[in-house]
């Protein structure tokens, strides 16, 4: 079980949305589509920057964790 990490959560939504964006944005995360708007574009307006080598990989291990529960949650196809 994943616990509260504000920088872990940014990245976990990141590259998720890296991974399985479609035209740009996530249409599953249910904030994208009342907002229509990307994930990145709410991290942004958080100030959040991701360090450019960012990827599933290089998660801490509770930032894996909070990405596998989002592709659970938003039932996205396991790679």
């Amino acid at each position: 079980m994943p616990h509260f990490d504000r920088f872990d959560i940014c990245e976990a939504h990141a590259v998720l949305e890296w991974d399985y964006n479609l035209g740009g944005w996530l249409r599953e995360r249910p904030s994208n589509q009342k907002r229509r708007e990307a994930t990145a574009v709410q991290l942004n307006r958080m100030q959040f920057k991701p360090q450019r080598d960012l990827s599933y990989e290089t998660l801490t291990e509770n930032g894996r964790e909070i990405y596998d529960d989002l592709i659970e949650r938003f039932k996205l196809p396991k790679d």
